[in-house]
């Protein structure tokens, strides 16, 4: 199902989100288009209340909680004089992820086994999907679903429950962290892939078998020298050596050079390049948009605007 990329790129920050549950406001401050089609599509669902809001008066719009009051039938603060303050339930309504329809919408394309609703692992933070029929795998591959890699003590539990249950062939952890804000993890039959990085397009959470697999199971090889890349330009191989890139922007961005490179017109503007890929202004440099990693200056070259591959 096609939603639109900033529909799935904000259901994703929602999963991301510390809170299981997120104000609507919150929401539809960001990008209230993309909250009615996640809504619409179910899913994001009505989850209570996030009874905090913010105050306008002496309380200097700190957050404050709001409560209910069973005599005035509504929530509502009182303010630093004392008066009751109202509060639209509207304000303070609160949405959560339906994780079992988006586990169905991002495995629709594959043969998935298991019980009809996820099982968690660890309460709120990894789930047990399945298994699935993966083209090239020997039997069927179990599938996680893990969120907040990023952060330092979710990424503890989940290490330990990944090492304290060992899968007997390949396992495939699908999370809505960023592929470059994953961890390395020491379990190598563990396959930790973000789920922006296999889709079949940035408007639809459902994963490509093709791309998938081949995360999972290079089947690809270096076929032109000195350098090659897969479709995604998930893979760039640098004289034998395969370097992985995980994200959409920076796929993209790949996919731009490698398209002008093999055109034998490789020389392009980075402005343009970085625009063209979907950073915003502040990411103005091929430094920004690589982040943390170097082993992209070993075959893109740039200078005066300008960059290229040149391996």
């Amino acid at each position: 199902m096609f939603l639109s990329k900033r529909a799935i790129d904000l259901l994703l920050r929602v999963m991301e989100a510390r809170s299981t549950s997120v104000q609507a406001s919150a929401l539809r401050q960001v990008s209230p288009q993309a909250t009615d089609k996640l809504l619409k599509a179910k899913l994001l669902s009505p989850s209570g209340h996030v009874p905090v809001i913010a105050g306008m008066d002496d309380y200097e719009d700190e957050p404050i909680a709001a409560t209910w009051s069973a005599e005035l039938k509504s929530y509502g603060y009182h303010d630093s004089v004392g008066r009751w303050i109202p509060v639209d339930e509207g304000k303070i309504a609160a949405y959560r992820v339906d994780y079992g329809l988006a586990f169905a919408r991002m495995l629709v394309a594959f043969e998935r086994a298991g019980p009809p609703s996820p099982s968690q692992l660890i309460d709120g933070i990894v789930w047990h999907v399945g298994t699935i029929r993966l083209a090239g795998a020997k039997a069927p591959v179990p599938v996680w679903f893990a969120r907040r890699l990023g952060d330092p003590a979710a990424w503890s539990k989940v290490e330990g429950v990944i090492e304290r249950r060992p899968p007997e062939e390949n396992r495939i952890i699908l999370t809505s962290t960023p592929g470059d804000r994953i961890p390395a993890t020491k379990q190598r039959r563990n396959h930790i892939i973000s789920v922006s990085d296999v889709t079949k397009s940035p408007c639809t959470l459902t994963i490509s078998p093709q791309v998938l697999g081949a995360r999972v199971s290079p089947g690809q090889v270096q076929h032109r020298f000195p350098i090659d890349n897969s479709e995604d330009c998930g893979f760039v191989w640098l004289r034998g050596e395969k370097l992985t890139f995980g994200g959409d922007k920076q796929r993209l961005l790949l996919q731009l050079l490698f398209a002008a490179y093999w055109a034998r017109s490789p020389i392009l503007r980075i402005a343009s390049v970085l625009e063209d890929a979907g950073y915003s202004g502040q990411v103005n440099t091929l430094k920004k948009a690589f982040g943390r990693r170097e082993d992209w200056c070993r075959f893109i070259n740039y200078d005066d605007g300008n960059c290229w591959i040149e391996p």
